[in-house]
């Protein structure tokens, strides 16, 4: 009797045992799964060539409670990097530098939770233009109400003018500014079939050498019933409109339309009803399009105003307009194009 005794004691000391590791075990992940991660949301720096870029560490990384250590360098001997107090950074290189580098980052946060990172650093090469002629540059900037605020068009005309060029803005819609010459022809709440509709008189009338084109937003950004595909060929029967309508030699420095915040605005029953990726299909059908007709030796330019604008940086309130450094940006992505068209001519 003493031996089946035992034998029960010892069956029972060991269920005992077990289940104390069962219930252990919720508790040890629980304490792990409490450390708050830090977290890699973006990796590509984007500079040019001799220029420093700064930026922000929680415009790469994410943490919910502070990162209290970091640290970033290149192995890259030339490239430097310097901490510039509260988050921020600064890379510097030689003016002769450009390529795609590697940068890498070591971080902890006030939970102790480390993260070992790397970010690529893409250095383009400087776009010098072409030397000035005599010539008058004739551009008609046209588009809606992202063309009808004058900041991108002070950008474009204080880039090309610091360069040498003389230039002259046309079209039939007036507003004075910070620039000597008020004419453009943006239109606020315009869609693609309205400038459709004027672009032979436009063209006819003020005979633009360059028209700078983005339109698009208002056919997807507060209400669709279209497709992507369907909205880009009507804008593909703009662009033959205007080449149509111009005089020989005239550029078309075609823009994809800015990103917009997320939000299901298209008709019920439609595949895609956000028309943030409505802009993102968009977009990419304007691009392949252009690359093929300026392959094919057509004067078209992109200027890619989507892939230069930061959802988080660039947007008004609406989530569709663009703040100040967001209009200077579509100012500058314009000027890039323009010196690309104009390296075309040389």
């Amino acid at each position: 009797m003493l031996k089946y005794a035992f034998m029960f004691l010892l069956l029972i000391c060991h269920i005992f045992i077990s289940c104390s590791q069962l219930t252990d075990a919720p508790n040890e992940l629980s304490i792990e799964e409490s450390v708050t991660p830090i977290i890699q949301i973006a990796d590509t720096l984007k500079g040019s060539q001799g220029q420093f870029i700064e930026f922000h560490i929680l415009d790469y990384f994410e943490s919910k409670v502070p990162i209290v250590n970091a640290a970033f360098y290149s192995e890259e001997i030339q490239i430097t990097v310097n901490p510039l107090g509260s988050g921020r950074y600064r890379l510097i290189q030689p003016e002769e530098l450009t390529g795609i580098f590697l940068i890498k980052a070591i971080m902890e946060n006030s939970e102790d939770s480390k993260l070992e990172a790397e970010l690529l650093y893409h250095i383009e090469e400087k776009s010098v233009p072409p030397a000035p002629s005599n010539e008058v540059l004739v551009i008609m900037p046209l588009g809606d109400s992202l063309t009808n605020d004058s900041r991108p068009r002070i950008k474009l005309w204080n880039s090309l003018s610091n360069h040498g060029y003389k230039l002259d803005y046309v079209g039939n819609q007036y507003q004075e500014s910070s620039i000597p010459d008020p004419n453009h022809e943006g239109v606020g709440g315009i869609k693609i079939e309205g400038i459709m509709v004027k672009a032979r008189s436009l063209m006819q009338t003020h005979k633009p050498g360059y028209v700078a084109l983005m339109v698009g937003t208002n056919d997807i950004a507060w209400y669709f019933d279209e497709t992507a595909v369907e909205i880009a060929d009507r804008w593909k029967g703009l662009i033959n409109r205007i080449f149509d309508s111009s005089e020989p030699g005239t550029y078309i420095i075609a823009a994809t339309i800015p990103p917009v915040s997320s939000k299901n605005v298209g008709k019920p029953g439609m595949a895609i009803l956000d028309r943030a990726v409505l802009v993102q299909q968009y977009n990419a059908e304007l691009r392949s399009y252009i690359k093929d007709r300026n392959a094919n030796g057509d004067r078209i330019i992109l200027a890619d105003v989507e892939a230069a604008i930061d959802l988080n940086k660039h947007l008004s309130d609406d989530g569709v307009h663009l703040n100040e450094a967001g209009y200077t940006t579509m100012g500058t992505v314009y000027y890039n194009a323009m010196i690309k068209a104009l390296k075309e001519q040389e």
